[in-house]
């Protein structure tokens, strides 16, 4: 379901501040300037995932934000979740997704791999962490250069060892 109001805005960043992880702190400026926030509920409208293309314009899009509550992992919605984030990038026009992941996430590299999503290459956090991050990107059309593309977003950080 795509987010439709400031509520369930306000609900999603909830769900991400509570995650279980060591990310960092949700900036809540930016999640609210996503170009699109999904969100998974139960039937009985409880929200359990949620996920966003973040904020920006233009072909390229980048995934972020995906979280699932504890007790519903394993059933399939971050699978869900991305799948709906890459029907929405092709209908506002993205030509390229990408994502990072730190390097332990593998259920977030297991759940980009089975979307369609390519291994690009691993890079050193910029937070000065020492932690090694993943970067997946997946074309929603033939005419981008995936290669100059990436090699953009990624900028002048360090290539892990």
């Amino acid at each position: 379901v795509l987010c439709q109001n400031a509520a369930e805005l306000a609900a999603a960043a909830a769900l991400i501040d509570g995650r279980d992880d060591n990310a960092h702190p949700l900036d809540h400026q930016s999640f609210a300037q996503s170009r699109a926030v999904i969100l998974a509920k139960t039937l009985e409208g409880e929200m359990v995932g949620c996920a966003a293309i973040k904020a920006g314009s233009g072909p390229v899009g980048e995934l972020g934000y995906l979280v699932v509550s504890p007790l519903y992992r394993r059933r399939g919605i971050a699978q869900g979740l991305t799948l709906k984030r890459i029907e929405v990038a092709k209908a506002q026009g993205i030509a390229l997704l990408y994502a990072t992941i730190r390097d332990e996430n593998n259920a977030s590299r297991v759940n980009l791999l089975k979307a369609g999503f390519h291994f690009w290459r691993n890079y050193l956090s910029i937070r000065g962490t020492g932690n090694t991050v993943g970067w997946y990107y997946l074309t929603l059309c033939d005419e981008i250069d995936i290669e100059g593309t990436m090699q953009t977003l990624v900028g002048n950080r360090i290539p892990a060892p």
